[in-house]
């Protein structure tokens, strides 16, 4: 998993995160580069890609279109201050997630076993990862988490979760990108008292090449009533039955709540549209990337 896919993983549009992900690397005054992005949102300067010029939500307000957009920046911007934060400092801010978004729903832990937990690119998601893995180490005596992820570039922010887990809460962190031979990696690492967290929610419209997985969907809401279903790229269900795990969902059915839930592939994973990491593939793609929207 990381923050941004890189150009050769998505068909070749502009897209705003790729926007920001340029001026960060451009600019090592990472403040000063932040704050010059807030503001050109603020004065239109990106409209063009920005929420409302996505199919069917020209309707969005102009405010949670400029949240969405700053949400993209900061979900850039994190990664290159949080390895300088102290210990303490790192903690404090994993754990500043749960004034925003609490477990409002946890099922499924009953049963005995590794467990298979689906989840979604949420703008916190490294914050929230982190302190679900806490909360299974409580719950469940969980000490080993692994997280899939494709590898493609460095994760600072999973180097730094890994360090805190293992200090503070005696949990290792193990990373398996999914690369050839995973599926072996994956099964001799794990154990019964293993969480494994894959993110099912990569857009398929996006991709150069066809995906080699089922298709599935992830549930976009933003308020009103308003739904978007967007076709993505998962196969955990084959996976989860292969390694003999339960298989759960760790999704946002609103903004600020939690749901941990066996896996139903009658409800898709939920997610806020604004804090979904890669709403820029909606834009100019929505047509394409958007399978249903309703009202």
């Amino acid at each position: 998993m990381n923050a941004l896919k890189p150009p050769s993983a998505f068909v070749a549009v502009e897209r705003f995160d790729t926007v920001v992900a340029r001026a960060f690397a451009a600019d090592p005054a990472t403040r000063h580069t932040r704050d010059r992005l807030i503001a050109e949102v603020h004065a239109g300067r990106h409209d063009a890609l920005l929420l409302r010029a996505a199919e069917g939500l020209d309707g969005l307000p102009p405010a949670v279109e400029r949240r969405a957009a700053v949400n993209t920046i900061d979900f850039a911007f994190e990664p290159l201050v949080l390895p300088g934060l102290s210990v303490p400092q790192a903690l404090a801010y994993f754990e500043a997630v749960e004034r925003s978004v609490q477990v409002g729903e946890a099922r499924g832990l009953e049963r005995p076993g590794p467990l298979w937990v689906d989840t979604v690119h949420h703008t916190c998601v490294f914050s929230v990862l982190f302190q679900f893995a806490a909360y299974l180490r409580r719950h469940r005596s969980c000490d080993r988490i692994v997280l899939l992820h494709q590898g493609t570039r460095p994760e600072p922010r999973l180097d730094v979760a890994a360090n805190l887990l293992s200090r503070v809460h005696g949990l290792v962190l193990l990373r398996v990108p999914l690369r050839e031979s995973w599926f072996s990696v994956l099964a001799r690492a794990t154990t019964p008292q293993t969480a494994i967290f894959y993110l099912v929610d990569t857009p398929r419209a996006g991709l150069s090449a066809p995906p080699r997985h089922r298709p599935a969907q992830v549930e976009l809401h933003a308020g009103g009533g308003l739904r978007h279903s967007v076709d993505v790229v998962s196969g955990s269900a084959a996976f989860a039955r292969r390694l003999g795990a339960t298989h759960l969902v760790l999704d946002y059915p609103e903004p600020d709540r939690l749901r941990l839930a066996p896996s139903d592939p009658g409800r898709p994973p939920a997610c806020p549209l604004v804090d979904w990491v890669f709403w820029p593939a909606l834009v100019p793609a929505g047509a394409e990337a958007v399978t249903r929207l309703s009202a």
